[in-house]
C-alpha cells in the first residue's frame, strides 16, 4: 500500500537550529503533526535511503 504526503522543512524553535524534512500527516488544527524522516547511509557507496521510524509508521497508516 502506498500514500502520497506533502513534506515540510522548517527550523523555527529547536535548539541546534537544524532544518528537518518532515512529512505533513494532514492532521491538527492549530499544530500540524508531523513525522520527521531520516536518512541511512552506506558509508562505502554514498548511498542514501530516506526512511520513518516504524513508530512514525503508524501515524502515517491511519
Amino acid at each position: 500500500m502506498e500514500k502520497e504526503f506533502r513534506t515540510i522543512t522548517y527550523g523555527a524553535g529547536l535548539k541546534d537550529g537544524a532544518m528537518r524534512l518532515k512529512i505533513d500527516t494532514g492532521e491538527g488544527t492549530f499544530v500540524p503533526k508531523m513525522v520527521e524522516v531520516k536518512a541511512r547511509i552506506d558509508l562505502e557507496t554514498g548511498e542514501v535511503r530516506l526512511f520513518v521510524d516504524k513508530q512514525d509508521l503508524e501515524k502515517l497508516r491511519d
